[in-house]
């Protein structure tokens, strides 16, 4: 019994295993393709929320070559956030 278990058993639970993995990461990653990405990102001189590269929103009472070079750069490379809801708050202070 000791040789069929060295032999059969154990490959099996590590291919079993392996395969679970691989399905949890590929679900997950599905998942968060699916969800909606929100993106704040300068435009001309200031500053527009994006979804999924839909502009959705400029917000014109931004300018950015009023703001510190971080934050240029900050919003020239993009801000991502889950929700409409986070990227307008984070403008607040910008505002």
């Amino acid at each position: 019994m000791s040789l069929f278990i060295k032999k059969a058993l154990y490959p099996v639970l590590i291919f079993t295993c392996i395969f679970a993995i691989v399905l949890y990461f590929i679900k997950d990653y599905k998942q968060k393709s699916n969800s909606p990405v929100y993106m704040l990102k300068s435009y001309r001189n200031t500053v527009a929320l994006y979804q999924n590269d839909k502009l959705l929103e400029i917000y014109e009472n931004i300018v950015l070559n009023t703001l510190p070079q971080k934050d240029i750069q900050s919003f020239n490379n993009g801000i991502t956030f889950g929700t409409e809801e986070q990227a307008e708050i984070y403008l607040e202070d910008f505002e």
